[in-house]
């Protein structure tokens, strides 16, 4: 049965492993004074009134394992990170979508991240799982049985196997039963062997013919999501947001007393070194009927005369909706004829009236783009006042690559990898030709993990929320230098601009103020 008793915060903040990262980061980056100051970390040129930094921030979508992703955000935002712009998809979407809309507790001295966890530990899991009665049961043993895939094939293996032996004897028996009398005993029984085999070949064919039709009927997803949007809905509510309004104006909240550090700053923004600092949120989500990516809240405007016929709440529906697991999330009565939507397919997605949709179906963003950091790039900028952060989950097992992998894959991990490979390549992509960005991704290892266990055990929750602590501090002491990041941004940035690539100009480019 799923877990369904309240876990109190400290089971998750006050773990032995999230204690030590913390303690870590305090022993490198504390100053003299209060303990756990962190007041040496320089991860941004971006600051509030009270002293946080400010970074962009994109998450990876990856399920249940999306609680590694608080682990990761928690760590951040106790040493004094808070973010600007915030981009994620499916699970990443999630967490996004909470650490705009679920502030900071002043009172408690509560983070945004801590208030999320929060949420997590009064909802089990598994009430997302909402859909037919046997469709859950069926789903908890799939999660609960070991090399399940493999189990199935055995027991299709034997079954095939028993049927044929059966058939056999039928005809064996038949043919000899007028020279044996033996065998006319063996005969029936092998034949009503046969018959029962036969019936529940049948019965279980037709139910899955059932199955099939039902799961066409509802969008070709066994679980409606309901339960999903409810709690969404819930925490939204719970933060004053009721609509798309609401929800752009507590995510595009410029913080208090905003300021670039006492350093360089891009001559181009004149007199205001914070010129086009807004926050603001975006979710992906994967439109199949149009066959485009669909950037949510950005985006509502393609399907709906007035915001307000939308609920927010929709469009991290439309982000995590994996496929088969979770029903398509569909938009009906897309007022195609009118005027106005016809110009925003135009400008959004470069589409004639003719070619607009009356309905959309939305599956799980990451179908298209799982990681979109390319979202939260901006060439214009010659010197970048904020780093953009990126937090992936690898649940990748890792593998010997000095095996021949390419003559030796089943038929499931062929199709695993086809799917995969067209999935990440728009991501990658961008990487490959801004390698830089790579600087501001850390890595979370989730291999140990089932991305779809939905009855996952608080102590695997635990385990998960830990990684990402972990991976967080990691990040911070190794692998990330505000310094190095920002002169490699500006190197590129003279590179792409620069006719004749002399990099000798790069200091030209600068000019230093004093507050």
């Amino acid at each position: 049965m799923p877990e369904t008793k309240k876990i109190p915060l400290e089971f998750f903040t006050q773990a032995p492993e999230v204690q030590a990262a913390l303690q870590q980061l305090a022993d490198r980056f504390d100053e003299p004074g209060p303990s756990h100051n962190y007041k040496k970390l320089i991860v941004s040129d971006t600051l509030d009134a009270e002293g946080h930094q400010y970074v962009h921030l994109v998450q990876e979508g990856g399920g249940v394992l999306g609680v590694a992703l608080v682990g990761y955000t928690y760590i951040l935002e106790k040493v004094g990170i808070r973010f600007m712009r915030l981009a994620g998809t499916s699970a990443g979407a999630i967490n996004t979508t909470l650490l705009a809309v679920v502030k900071e507790d002043r009172s408690r001295n509560c983070t945004s991240s801590e208030r999320i966890l929060e949420y997590l530990c009064e909802k089990p899991f598994f009430d997302f799982v909402d859909g037919h009665p046997f469709a859950r049961k069926l789903i908890r043993w799939i999660i609960k049985t070991e090399h399940f895939a493999r189990r199935i094939k055995n027991a299709g293996l034997i079954l095939g196997i028993t049927l044929a032996v059966l058939v056999l004897t039928d005809i064996a028996a038949t043919g000899l039963r007028h020279l044996y009398p033996v065998f006319h005993g063996i005969a029936i029984a092998s034949y009503i062997l046969t018959g029962l085999a036969l019936l529940c070949i049948g019965l279980v064919a037709g139910y899955g013919s059932y199955l099939l039709q039902r799961l066409k009927n509802r969008g070709f997803g066994i679980n409606p999501g309901d339960n999903f949007t409810e709690w969404i809905k819930m925490i939204m509510a719970d933060n004053g947001v009721h609509n798309i309004d609401d929800l752009e104006a507590v995510a595009g909240k410029v913080p208090a007393g905003l300021h670039i550090r006492n350093v360089e700053h891009d001559r181009q923004l004149g007199g205001d070194p914070t010129k086009g600092l807004q926050p603001d949120i975006t979710l992906i989500t994967s439109d199949i009927i149009t066959q485009n990516k669909i950037e949510f809240p950005r985006m509502w405007n393609l399907f709906r005369e007035n915001k307000h016929d939308i609920h927010p709440a929709e469009f991290v529906r439309a982000s995590m909706s994996i496929p088969i697991f979770f029903e398509s999330h569909i938009i009906r009565n897309i007022p195609r004829d009118l005027p106005i939507i016809q110009t925003h397919w135009k400008e959004h997605l470069l589409m004639e009236p003719a070619d607009i949709p009356t309905a959309v179906r939305f599956v799980d963003g990451g179908v298209l783009s799982n990681f979109p950091i390319n979202i939260l790039y901006n060439p214009e900028i010659t010197i970048p006042r904020l780093p953009t952060l990126g937090i992936e989950l690898d649940d990748a097992t890792p593998a010997d690559n000095t095996i021949n992998l390419a003559d030796n894959l089943s038929l499931g991990a062929y199709l695993g990898k086809l799917f995969n490979t067209v999935r990440y390549y728009y991501d990658k992509d961008f990487l490959l030709k801004n390698s830089l960005f790579r600087k501001g991704i850390g890595v979370i290892h989730v291999h140990e993990y089932n991305w779809l266990d939905f009855n996952i055990s608080h102590e695997k929750q635990r385990e998960l929320f830990v990684l990402g602590a972990q991976a967080a501090a990691r990040f911070l002491l190794e692998d990330f230098n505000w310094e190095e990041y920002k002169t490699a941004r500006i190197i590129v940035h003279q590179q792409v601009n620069s006719s004749q690539k002399n990099l000798r100009g790069v200091s030209d480019i600068l000019t230093k103020t004093r507050k």
